[in-house]
């Protein structure tokens, strides 16, 4: 019987097996659409059977969306980070490389999660009426793991 999946094991496959998070979005988008009373009694009675090979191209559209996006904001994030760096060497304020000052190590890189994890959800563009979609719930957990690393890292460079 198809099932919902943990969003958990679904970020984890979207990171490591692509083939099987792809099977993962296909029995949890079936599962949604099974709770139709509708469909789900069509189901039972044996006159609908849902169309796998068309739900898994659409998961996979959506996995390369998802991934284009994660990209893309990580490395506008990343060109920023450069332009800041060259400027501060330009100008003297990052005359030297050793010793490095940690402390600032950690601000640089809460600034860089925290611009990251917004900047992903802010671009996202891949969205469903209800929100229930696999894609759509990995997205929104890779925002919060990322989001609340660079907070902790805040917090710890604001503590130290």
């Amino acid at each position: 019987m198809y099932k919902r999946a943990n969003v958990w094991l679904a970020a984890l496959l979207f990171v490591i097996s692509t083939k099987r998070y792809l099977d993962l979005a296909v029995n949890h988008n079936i599962a949604i659409n099974l709770e139709a009373d509708d469909l789900r009694k069509r189901f039972y009675e044996g006159s609908y059977v849902p169309e796998t090979e068309e739900i898994k191209a659409l998961a996979l559209s959506s996995i390369t969306v998802l991934r284009a996006s994660l990209r893309k904001s990580f490395l506008s994030v990343l060109f920023t980070l450069c332009c800041a760096l060259f400027i501060g060497f330009y100008f003297g304020r990052l005359n030297s490389v050793w010793p490095v000052d940690w402390v600032k190590v950690v601000e640089i890189a809460t600034a860089f999660l925290l611009m990251w994890s917004t900047l992903f959800e802010l671009g996202w563009g891949l969205r469903t009426w209800k929100g229930k979609a696999l894609h759509e719930l990995v997205h929104a957990l890779l925002f919060r793991v990322i989001f609340v690393s660079g907070s902790l890292m805040l917090m710890l460079s604001l503590i130290l």
